[in-house]
């Protein structure tokens, strides 16, 4: 297990506010037995200007891959255009 998580720095790093969630799914037959339990983490980061709030999201299998997706979803943000209009 890698303890360091090079993504969430970056992000931490150029001002967003990041968190980081886990859960479990657990698959079950009709009659309760456990199938499988399938593991879900879900990356989370939000930055606030004077202009502005931005929100990205990710989830996936493994927490590295959560942060990866989640640095990618903030690029992704932070290049969106802001549209004031629809705050009338």
């Amino acid at each position: 297990m890698i303890v360091d998580q090079p993504d969430r720095r970056a992000l931490e790093c150029s001002g967003w506010r990041t968190m980081l969630d886990y859960t479990e799914n657990h698959l079950r037959a009709t009659d309760g037995t456990l199938l499988a339990v399938v593991p879900r983490w879900t990356a989370e980061a939000e930055r606030a200007d004077v202009t502005r709030t931005r929100v990205a999201s990710a989830t996936a299998a493994t927490r590295d891959e959560a942060w990866a997706q989640l640095r990618q979803a903030a690029i992704v943000a932070d290049l969106r255009p802001y549209d004031c209009a629809n705050d009338f």
